[in-house]
């Protein structure tokens, strides 16, 4: 039976939502993040334990180096340590220079406080994309196994590649890519499985969608923030209607959801998949 892969996204709110909106200053606190993602990061381990279920957490970089101890918290209950740059800035918003001193500093930073390598990378709200597939490059050169950036899909106002392979792949340079999930539906790719995604979504959808992945051979991906799962959801009055529907909506559902695809579905952590698994070699933009 194919392994699915589960992942999570650890970053504050505030500082996550500095590319999407203005946030004014009084939502702006190092102490009340801080707080925010080590009560909700917790909660997530709570659940893992629960379950006995290791996953991959993809951390910044900034929090290795502000809050070690919690990275060697999450690395301690077994889970694979990742990469997801070292501030949440879209990466597509700098020139290379920059973004490779981000992606050398988080690195370092991540291995420094969990004791451990770190192989995989994630990049801010998916921000690899056309324009800096460079990236790619990047990452191998300063020694990263794996990328899980790409939605293969062409029509979301932020991220994706539309073209690009739907499976886990090598590209040429050697660099691993796991794409993160879709469905073929009327001639598009249509994500599902985690953040907004699994949190719009009503569950029997995502379940199908789950087991219609596994049927092909293909693991689905979860990927998750702490605020969807914890106990602290920070509000921003001056979001737009729209923002607010896309940020909030499923919230309250999303850590049940989760628990009931653990239920249904086998995980586990990226490293561990790419280890038991032969990809196959493909050109990244070509399906």
């Amino acid at each position: 039976m194919v392994a699915n892969l589960l992942t999570f996204d650890i970053e504050g709110f505030i500082e996550a939502s500095h590319d999407q909106m203005h946030v004014p200053a009084k939502y702006i606190s190092e102490v009340g993040e801080a707080r925010e993602i080590e009560v909700n990061t917790l909660k997530i381990l709570e659940l893992l334990e629960e379950f006995d279920q290791r996953a991959t957490f993809f951390v910044l970089g900034r929090i290795g180096r502000d809050m070690p101890g919690l990275v060697r918290r999450i690395a301690a209950g077994g889970h694979e340590i990742a990469c997801h740059s070292f501030d949440h800035r879209r990466l597509y918003g700098f020139p290379r220079p920059e973004v490779e001193r981000f992606l050398v500093a988080a690195k370092r930073a991540l291995e420094d406080a969990s004791g451990r390598p770190v192989h995989g990378f994630r990049a801010p709200d998916f921000s690899i994309v056309e324009a800096n597939a460079w990236v790619f490059d990047a990452l191998r050169e300063i020694g990263f196994v794996y990328d899980s950036s790409v939605y293969p899909i062409g029509f979301h106002d932020v991220y994706g590649i539309g073209g690009f392979p739907a499976v886990p792949f090598r590209m040429p340079n050697g660099l691993i890519e796991v794409p993160l999930s879709t469905v073929r539906l009327l001639n598009r790719n249509i994500p599902f499985g985690g953040g907004g995604y699994l949190r719009i979504y009503p569950f029997l959808l995502t379940k199908t969608l789950f087991a219609a992945a596994n049927r092909r051979g293909v693991p689905g991906i979860v990927y998750l923030h702490p605020f969807e799962i914890g106990e602290i959801v920070p509000r921003i009055a001056e979001m737009t209607l729209a923002r607010r529907l896309r940020t909030y909506t499923g919230v309250r559902s999303a850590r049940e959801k989760l628990r009931a695809l653990l239920s249904l579905f086998p995980f586990t952590r990226v490293v561990d998949y790419l280890e038991a698994n032969t990809l196959p070699d493909l050109v990244a933009g070509k399906a």
